[in-house]
This record gives structure tokens, C-alpha cells and sequence, in this order.
């Protein structure tokens, strides 16, 4: 008869959160720091519902006979070593930083660690052929070809504040002078932020799209919408910006600062500038090349990425930047007509001629270069916006 595994009087619980999941055909728990699941049988999720309160190890296999308390004893040591319970000697206290943020966003942390990117591996170009093979990506411009639309200037203002400068002056600011933006200058920031500069060979990927910001595979998964209260040339309401075309094509002329205030939690410099980006993440142009988890941390890089250029962008033109990611996300993505299951909000940007003293430190004149972009006409039809309606 095989020996009995004592518990030496350890005693042991449940742990006090546990990620579940279910599989086609089982429940399956998380192992906690581990990229790995276990299949719950209706015997463990039995011991598991049992052990909310810490119980001897012997106690627990005394209720079953014969051998089968071994294997449960056994079984009961493996589980302590896997996380999935915990002893009354261990330390089982839930790290600082997960306390606040809870079990999912701990699980999501550890499933996307250590992926295999495949780098100078003989998988890659098998691995590239399969994703090629599973059908075209998808596209990687929206569009609203039916929607009335504004053409943007196609010459971009010039950007030669020296670099240092523009460094040194980049600050997050919350007040502006009241005081319109030309035509020129919102072109100039989305241009050089959201439209693609060149295209490349992405290979079996397809064309890929050479922007000022990084992105992940060059995949470019950001799409930008405009508010837009006071840019001379363009008429007030909420816009698509189209970077392929450079052109803002018109959602809903209603949309005010008033509306943006409500979903952004009525902070003042996200609506108090002349224009407001909202971006979002059309997933599906990263998930389709990037198929491991890890690919979640992707869009908040690249959103990231975005912010820094609009802000240096702005900073170069004299244009006073602002970002938040502290706005109502279903209320953006309700606003914006898209669904939140493909396409979800990421980060507001916004920009206005910066107030002569807004508390950044930093004294600005008032930039003669946008002061003179914003007399220009609207009716010259190379740089002007088309008729709405």
C-alpha cells in the first residue's frame, strides 16, 4: 500500500482571486504568473468551492478513502505550487500595483509577456505566408465618401524652429488665447502626424505606410476625428480626417465644444482650443499580423507615438498642445458612430493659440506665421475648403 504524504500539519485556501475561463467543453483557471491554464475537473472545483477558509491538509484527505487520499494530498501540494492555493505560512498578499488594478489587468500583464516575435527564425517566413494566405489585411485608410468634405491645403506651414527649441518648449498646456487657427495649421498638425509621408514594400504584408510616428509593423491602426470650433476656412462640427486624401469629411455639424466638455469629464483645455482630435484603434490592422497577446501593449505604443508628434508638431507651430486619455469611452465611440468591438477610443489631443501666460512657464507671442495662414482665402480652390452641403 503506498505511503501517505502528510501535510505536517500545513493548512491551506483558496486563493483570494482566481481569472476562469471557459473552453469549449471545461472551465479553466489561470495559473497565477504563469501563462498557463488548468482544466478544472468537478472534483477540484468541488475542493475549490470548499476551501474558502484555510483547512489542515490531512483534514482534506480524510474524506476520501483508501489511495485516493495520497492522490489528493498530492494533488493538494501541486495546486499550493501552482498558485491556486495558498498556505497559511505563505506570503499570499496581492502585490501594490494589482490591488488597485485587479486580477484582469494582472492576467492581461502576464499573457502578454515573452512572445516569440520569431526574429531570424526559419518559422518567420512560414509563419508570414500562413497570415498572407488567411486572406488580405485589412485596409489600412476609412473613409466617408459620401460625407461632405473639406480639402486641406496640401502645402504644409514650414516647421524650422530648431529642434532644441522646440524640445525645450514642448509643455502640456491648459489655457488658450480665445484667438481662431488657420487652414494652414490644422493641415500642417495632421498632416504630419496622421498622413503617411511614403509608402514602402511591406512584402507578403502588403504596402506599408511611412508616417513621422513609430508604429507597430507599420500597421498604423490610428484613425483621427476632429472637432473643430474656431479654424478660419473650416466650418464648425465634428469631422473624419482622411490622411490618404488629406481632407476632413463631415460627421455631425452639431458637435460643439459643449458636447466635448460633457465626455471629457468637463476638463477645459480638451474643448476650450480650436480643434480637438479624438483617436481611436481599428484593432483589426494589428491583430490580423500580430495573432499573440502581446499585440494588446501595441496600440497603446503607437497611440503614444501620435500624442508625441501632434504635440511637437504643434509646439513647432506655436500652437499650445494638450492630451488626456481621461474622457468616457463609450460615449466618444457612440459620438463617433463606430463600434467599439473593431474600432475603440484611445486618446483626445487637443490645440489653440496658447494664452500669453498659461502658466507653463513659457511667454509666447502671438505666431505671425498662423496669424497670416488664417487670412488666407477659402475661395482659392488649391488651398481652401470645398462647399459643405
Amino acid at each position: 500500500m503506498p505511503r501517505r504524504r502528510k501535510g505536517i500539519g500545513m493548512r491551506v485556501r483558496r486563493r483570494d482571486q482566481l481569472v476562469c475561463r471557459w473552453d469549449s467543453d471545461a472551465l479553466m483557471v489561470a495559473l497565477p504568473g504563469q501563462r498557463r491554464w488548468l482544466r478544472v475537473t468537478p472534483d477540484l472545483l468541488n475542493l475549490l468551492q470548499r476551501l474558502d477558509d484555510f483547512t489542515d491538509v490531512d483534514e482534506i484527505a480524510a474524506q476520501f478513502p483508501g489511495e485516493a487520499a495520497d492522490a489528493a494530498t498530492q494533488a493538494v501540494h501541486k495546486l499550493r505550487d501552482a498558485g491556486i492555493l495558498v498556505a497559511d505560512t505563505d506570503d499570499a498578499r496581492t502585490p501594490p500595483v494589482w490591488q488597485h488594478w485587479g486580477p484582469i489587468a494582472s492576467r492581461m500583464h502576464t499573457e502578454a509577456r515573452d512572445a516569440n516575435y520569431l526574429v531570424d527564425s526559419p518559422q518567420r517566413d512560414a509563419t508570414a505566408a500562413q497570415i498572407a494566405a488567411d486572406g488580405a489585411p485589412p485596409a489600412p485608410f476609412k473613409r466617408y465618401p459620401d460625407a461632405p468634405a473639406v480639402h486641406l491645403p496640401r502645402r504644409t506651414l514650414p516647421l524650422r524652429t530648431p529642434v532644441e527649441e522646440v524640445f525645450a518648449a514642448r509643455r502640456t498646456h491648459r489655457a488658450f488665447a480665445g484667438t481662431p487657427v488657420g487652414i494652414d495649421a490644422l493641415a500642417t498638425v495632421l498632416s504630419c502626424t496622421f498622413a503617411p509621408q511614403r509608402f514602402l514594400d511591406g512584402g507578403a504584408f502588403g504596402p506599408q505606410q511611412g508616417r513621422v510616428s513609430a508604429s507597430a509593423g507599420g500597421r498604423h491602426e490610428v484613425e483621427c476625428y476632429v472637432a473643430v470650433y474656431d479654424v478660419t476656412g473650416v466650418p464648425a462640427g465634428l469631422y473624419h480626417y482622411a490622411p490618404e486624401v488629406h481632407r476632413l469629411e463631415l460627421l455631425d455639424a452639431t458637435v460643439d465644444r459643449e458636447r466635448i466638455a460633457t465626455l471629457a469629464y468637463e476638463q477645459e483645455p480638451s474643448y476650450q482650443g480650436a480643434f480637438t482630435c479624438l483617436t481611436t484603434t481599428v484593432a483589426a490592422r494589428l491583430s490580423w499580423k500580430y495573432r499573440h497577446p502581446r499585440a494588446y501593449r501595441l496600440w497603446m505604443f503607437d497611440a503614444g507615438h501620435y500624442g508625441q508628434t501632434f504635440a511637437l508638431t504643434c509646439t513647432a507651430l506655436g500652437l499650445a498642445p494638450f492630451q488626456t486619455v481621461a474622457f468616457h469611452d463609450s460615449g466618444v465611440e457612440a459620438m463617433l458612430g463606430v463600434d467599439p468591438d473593431h474600432e475603440f477610443a484611445t486618446y483626445l489631443l487637443s490645440a489653440g493659440n496658447p494664452a500669453p501666460d498659461d502658466g507653463t512657464g513659457l511667454m509666447y507671442p502671438p505666431p505671425a506665421r498662423l496669424a497670416a495662414s488664417a487670412h488666407r482665402s477659402p475661395a482659392d480652390p488649391t488651398t481652401g475648403p470645398e462647399q459643405l452641403g
